[in-house]
């Protein structure tokens, strides 16, 4: 994992060693970003909440936390990272966490059946307004299908737009009990 946050090393005029390293992930302080979108009263909530780096290269570092929080076997916590990465790169791609200094806050819980992640952005871009909706889909265009996948592959999903400017996106995957006597797909493994 260290190799993998030091990019590279270039030689200085004077010979030393410089080296890029990526900034780790950070906890979440903020209490709204720390508590789930509960649906019922009273809920068991187990969760954390993280903050990265606006960067492609933290999707990576998002779906092995996420695999660790949401301590779920791999059948399950599969459609949990692909939708939460198709989130992260809708911030990094739409919003201010994308550019230089931008962050993205991800947080998980484990509710009673299920498991909700809510990604929230730093904010649109200056002058400009970002509100994270449905479009119709163009077959032609390679882009705008993410929200699409959460509208379809996750259990309930919404918006959330916080007073200082950032929005968060948040969805919920139901928890499915095994059939043990349905064959193991070894796609799946």
């Amino acid at each position: 994992m260290r190799a993998a946050l030091v990019d590279r090393a270039e030689e200085t005029e004077t010979g030393a060693a410089k080296r890029d390293v990526f900034a780790l992930p950070k906890r979440a302080t903020a209490a709204s970003d720390r508590a789930p979108v509960l649906l019922e009263a009273n809920p068991e909530v187990t969760g954390s909440a993280m903050t990265v780096p606006g960067d492609p290269f933290y999707a990576t570092v998002m779906r092995r936390r996420l695999r660790t929080l949401a301590s779920l076997p791999d059948w399950e916590i599969r459609p949990v990272t692909l939708l939460a990465s198709e989130l992260f790169n809708n911030c990094i791609r739409h919003t201010r966490s994308g550019d230089p200094g931008g962050e993205v806050t991800i947080s998980v819980f484990k509710l009673a059946g299920r498991t909700q992640v809510r990604i929230t952005d730093a904010g649109p871009r200056e002058g400009e307004i970002t509100v994270p909706r449905l479009r119709p889909l163009d077959p032609e265009n390679e882009s705008g299908r993410g929200l699409h996948l959460v509208a379809t592959d996750a259990s309930r999903w919404g918006t959330i737009h916080h007073d200082d400017g950032r929005t968060s996106v948040w969805f919920e995957v139901d928890r499915l009990e095994r059939n043990p006597d349905r064959p193991v797909d070894h796609a799946e493994r």
